[in-house]
């Protein structure tokens, strides 16, 4: 799960991955789509584990920012208070 009070900002995150995955069809960007859907299809179950995955759902955020700096804007809607 992810920590009640992120639940939103969490969702914001995973709408923010799609947006931009999107982009990334639109450009024909295969490749770098999939990889952008191996995460953005996590996402979701780190929300419905009963332990609380908070930090590995931010991670997993990071780690997508960091290999495509625009998706930067996921990590700044799941740090954003919700």
């Amino acid at each position: 799960m992810v920590a009640i009070e992120k639940q939103r900002s969490a969702l914001a995150a995973i709408n923010a991955v799609l947006v931009l995955a999107r982009s990334l069809a639109y450009d024909g960007k295969s490749v770098e789509l999939a990889d952008v859907l191996d995460v953005a299809e996590y996402l979701p179950m780190l929300m419905l584990e009963s332990e609380d995955r908070t930090a590995e759902f931010r991670e997993q955020l990071v780690g997508l920012g960091t290999k495509r700096p625009q998706f930067a804007l996921a990590v700044e809607r799941f740090d954003a208070d919700a």
